[in-house]
Order: C-alpha cells, then sequence, then structure tokens
C-alpha cells in the first residue's frame, strides 16, 4: 500500500505513532502529579499546601472524568468520517493544551483567570486523551495481519511506560538542572514543552499514515454506522459489560502501581525522594518490555488465557515484590518494574477489545469502555488507606491482589477471539 509503513504484516509508522501518542498521554498526566505542589502554588488561591495540593488533584480528576466523554466524541468521529482524521486531532490537541499548561499566566498574574484557564486545559487533555485510543490504536491494529496483533498491542501500550520514564525523568533531570529554587520558579514550565516535543514527532509520523484499508472497504460499501454509539450500546452490551469488569481489574492494579507507588514509596516507606523517581525510571523501562512480551505472548496461549496466567502470576508475586521494595536500589527498579508492568496484560488489552468488536463501532465502543475502566478503576487509589490499614507490606499486596481477581473473574466470562480475521467480525454483524 502505497505512504505505508508496512514490513510483514505490521503497519509500523501507524504503530509507532500510536506508541507516541500514549507517551504524550501519560507524561502529561504524570507530570501533573509530580508537580502537583508547583502547580498548586501557581494556580490557585494562596491556602494551605494540602488544599492546593487538593485543587490540583481535583483538576486531575477532571482530566480522568472528561476521557469517557473523549471517548465517545472522538470513537464517533472514528466511526463515522475516520481513524485518521480523529488521530491526528487528538495528538494535536493533546500536544497544544499540555504545552499551553507551561506557558499559562500564574494567579499572582492575573488571579482566578489563571485557575479558570488551567482547569479548562485539564479538561481538553482529557477529551484529547480519551479519544486517543479511538484513532492511533484503532489504525494500527486494523492495519497490521492477525499474527502480529499481539505485538502491535504490546508495543502501543508500552507508551504508557515510555511516557511515565519520561515524566520522572524529566522531573528528575530539570529538578537537579535547575536546583530546587530555580526549578519551583520557572524550571517546571520546561518540562510540558517536553511532551510537546514528543507529540510534533508523533504528528509528523502520523502524516504518513493512510486510512485502514478495512475501514474504507466499510465506507465505500455504504455500511458506515449512522449512529456508532447507540449501536454499541444496543448489539454489543454484553461484551462491553464483561469487557469492562475485566479491564477495571487491569486498571485497579495499574493505578495502585504507576499511580499509588511514588507515595507509597516516598511516604509510607520513606524512601528518599530522589531515589523514588531516579528508580520508577529505570522500573518504567522493564515495565514496557514486559508490556510487549504480554502482547506478544497472547498470540500463543490466546487472550483469555493470557490474561488468566498474567493474572495469577500477579498474585502469586504480589507479597514478594512488595517485601523487596526497600532492600536495595537494585531490588527497588526489579520489583517496581514487574509491579507496574501489570505482569504484562496492558499489552493484550487492545487487542483482544479490537476482536470483539465489528467495525462499524470499534472505534466507539474501545473509546467508552477503555476510559470508563479506567476511571472505576481509581478506586484503588481512593481506598489505599483502608488497605494499607493491614500493614504496609500486606496491605499493599492484598491492594494488588484484589485488582487480579477482578480481573480473572471478568476473564472467565469473556469469550476469545484471537486471530480472528476482523472483516469476519464485520460479516456477523
Amino acid at each position: 500500500m502505497a505512504g505505508q509503513a508496512v514490513a510483514e504484516g505490521v503497519n509500523v509508522r501507524a504503530m509507532v505513532g500510536g506508541m507516541l501518542g500514549w507517551m504524550v498521554d501519560v507524561f502529561d498526566l504524570t507530570l501533573v502529579l509530580f508537580i502537583a505542589s508547583v502547580l498548586g502554588m501557581y494556580f490557585f488561591p494562596p491556602t494551605s499546601l494540602v488544599a492546593r495540593l487538593l485543587f490540583v488533584f481535583a483538576s486531575y480528576s477532571l482530566t480522568l472524568l472528561a476521557r469517557p466523554l473523549g471517548g465517545i466524541i472522538f470513537g464517533h468521529i472514528a466511526d463515522r468520517i475516520g481513524r485518521r482524521l480523529t488521530m491526528m486531532v487528538t495528538l494535536i490537541g493533546l500536544g497544544i493544551s499540555s504545552a499551553l499548561t507551561g506557558a499559562l499566566p500564574t494567579y499572582q498574574q492575573i488571579g482566578l483567570m489563571a485557575t479558570a484557564l488551567f482547569v479548562l486545559l485539564r479538561l481538553l487533555v482529557g477529551v484529547f486523551v480519551g479519544g486517543e485510543v479511538s484513532g492511533s490504536h484503532l489504525v494500527a491494529i486494523e492495519s497490521s495481519s492477525p499474527r502480529y496483533r499481539g505485538l502491535v498491542s504490546g508495543v502501543i501500550e508500552s507508551g504508557y511506560y515510555w511516557g511515565y520514564a519520561l515524566a520522572a525523568f524529566t522531573f528528575a533531570s530539570l529538578r537537579d538542572y535547575f536546583g530546587t529554587k530555580a526549578f519551583v520558579a520557572y524550571g517546571w514550565r520546561y518540562a510540558f514543552l517536553v511532551g510537546f516535543a514528543v507529540a510534533v514527532i508523533g504528528v509528523l509520523l502520523r502524516l504518513t499514515v493512510d486510512e485502514p484499508s478495512i475501514y474504507r472497504e466499510l465506507k465505500r460499501a455504504g455500511k458506515v454506522s449512522k449512529a456508532p454509539v447507540i449501536e454499541f450500546f444496543s448489539r454489543g452490551y454484553r461484551d462491553a459489560l464483561i469487557a469492562l469488569l475485566l479491564l477495571a481489574g487491569i486498571f485497579w492494579v495499574a493505578y495502585a502501581t504507576l499511580g499509588f507507588l511514588p507515595t507509597y514509596l516516598g511516604t509510607f516507606l520513606r524512601i528518599p525522594l530522589s531515589t523514588v523517581f531516579w528508580g520508577l525510571t529505570y522500573a518504567s523501562l522493564i515495565g514496557g518490555v514486559i508490556t510487549i512480551i504480554g502482547g506478544v505472548l497472547s498470540n500463543v496461549t490466546k487472550r483469555k488465557y493470557a490474561f488468566l496466567y498474567y493474572s495469577l502470576i500477579g498474585i502469586i508475586l504480589a507479597y514478594p515484590l512488595t517485601a523487596i521494595l526497600r532492600s536495595s536500589f537494585l531490588t527497588l527498579v526489579v520489583s517496581a518494574g514487574i509491579l507496574t508492568s501489570v505482569i504484562g496484560t496492558g499489552g493484550v488489552m487492545l487487542a483482544y477489545l479490537a476482536e470483539l468488536f465489528p467495525t462499524r463501532f470499534r472505534g466507539s465502543a474501545i473509546g467508552f469502555l477503555w476510559n470508563m475502566a479506567s476511571i472505576g478503576a481509581t478506586a484503588a487509589l481512593l481506598t489505599a488507606p483502608f488497605w494499607l490499614r493491614l500493614g504496609l507490606v500486606v496491605g499493599y499486596s492484598v491492594m494488588l491482589i484484589v485488582g487480579f481477581v477482578i480481573a480473572i473473574i471478568g476473564t472467565v466470562i469473556t469469550r476469545d477471539n484471537t486471530g480472528i480475521e476482523l472483516r469476519k467480525l464485520d460479516e456477523v454483524s
């Protein structure tokens, strides 16, 4: 196909473009948490440090809540107009919104207008992030052959870890380079430019990617759904509910590790902040590799059994990996790397979802399910103090196990379409 970087059944440019989009997404969301105290000082009314942090976390929550809206809006566009348009708009919007966050005037300069602009940009980030999975992710999956679908799924989702590592590396590097005082004064603004640079590279790469042939065929045949969201809810609700349960379990573990682990290590285990961030930078690299491996192996084991095996391994390893987190820097990196990878389950999710729904409403289905499961799993963060009452090691281990058990329940009752030719799903529908 002209204009395509297809190698042995893999649309390489679409795959890498999807991975870079995920990098920008996670980079921005993670960076906001890393510099929450700085953002609270500059964009919210002067009050206590705790109150300012709560304001920032509330804005972060708004970003998460806006994601399903983005999934529905851009899922509709992806199904009605095209995946290519969707993936261009979402990454451009995400890159600009993130960069503008670093350029905003402060509360000290324009008062509550700074607060309003900060919250607005956080909402826009949530909308664009919510639409990413309906665009670039689908283009890569639908443009690649079934035998490489697990690989494509794993590589795209590994972007989550590269983004997390980039955020931790950027934060630690800029703080060390500028020094704490200068970083707080102005150095933090440069961090958002890093995410913008990655977005620019991703956009340039996506410009060379065509619409998937399976979607072009659907459009030529006049079979594009007029109301894909409604069709999804009316025809795919059973698979949707089961997938929602399965994904919620995986996201639960993801939030308990990638989201809560910095706090757990620094606040509860009292590991120095510099050690925590450099350790998580290296750990994220391990997590990314495991995610790719998890996706690849799911083509062999089948998606359903990959979820099952990986979750059982997660339950077995939860306690010993948690117990050695503070033994040494090396054990911290290795243990955190395995834990944050969610034992490779993330590398299976995209392929699994794509194989459940027909092309007519696949964008709407994945956009909605991915983002709704993500919101529901924030319960892991909200209930973290409760679990830790059982003990720092035991409590944290139990919190992880709960997520894996939820995933297993969803896995047992879901159906498996590993390697199915996506056109067959369209014929059935």
